[in-house]
């Protein structure tokens, strides 16, 4: 089974796949596919730093990410340009992945799954969603500047469309013993209609 995280920035989806991968199902995050692009692909930092110049690469070769999402975060264009570079690879990435679990639960994180129209892609959705005053603060303690989170923002669908295409909601407004109990509920379902 084909399963999708979603939600929007700062709801959680990563402490979901965390409690996932410790439930036993395979995980896999679309953003840590594009961290490792922007750090390791030579031919992909090559590019970005060919169109955007030599102040988004680190002294390590890596691309710096955050001056990378200044630019492209305040620039349709230059976001269109990034999304149309990273997406395929990361969709050949995902590809295999799946692949390599076939006939398991396998799960994606994927923070735009709406946005790009890829739930038809799974088997079942499922949004992680919290307050946008909870999901400042978490993204506040990251080192998130306001206009950072805006910007971001503005890109993803509000929580709450999200939320009505989803299969499942899991609400991360509580404390992580909350999550959990909502996680394992998820997890006990999932076994009953895989096995």
């Amino acid at each position: 089974m084909k399963i999708a995280i979603t939600g929007g920035i700062g709801c959680g989806k990563s402490t979901v796949l965390k409690f996932l991968e410790a439930g036993g199902v395979a995980c896999l995050s679309a953003d840590s596919v594009v961290r490792g692009l922007l750090s390791e692909n030579n031919a992909v930092i090559s590019e970005v730093v060919k169109r955007f110049g030599s102040e988004t690469q680190t002294s390590d070769g890596s691309v710096n990410r955050k001056v990378l999402a200044e630019i492209v975060f305040r620039s349709e264009a230059d976001l269109i340009w990034l999304e149309s570079l990273l997406h395929p690879l990361v969709r050949a990435e995902s590809d295999a992945f799946f692949k390599m679990h076939m006939g398991e639960l396998a799960c994606l994180e994927i923070p735009l799954l709406f946005e790009k129209r890829l739930e038809k892609d799974f088997d079942l959705s499922v949004t992680v969603i919290c307050s946008d005053i909870n999901a400042t603060l978490r993204l506040r303690q990251k080192g998130y500047s306001e206009s950072d989170i805006s910007h971001r923002r503005l890109r993803q669908l509000p929580n709450s469309i999200k939320a009505e295409r989803s299969n499942f909601v899991l609400s991360n407004d509580g404390s992580l013993n909350f999550l959990e109990q909502q996680i394992n509920t998820l997890l006990s379902y999932l076994k009953q209609h895989t096995l």
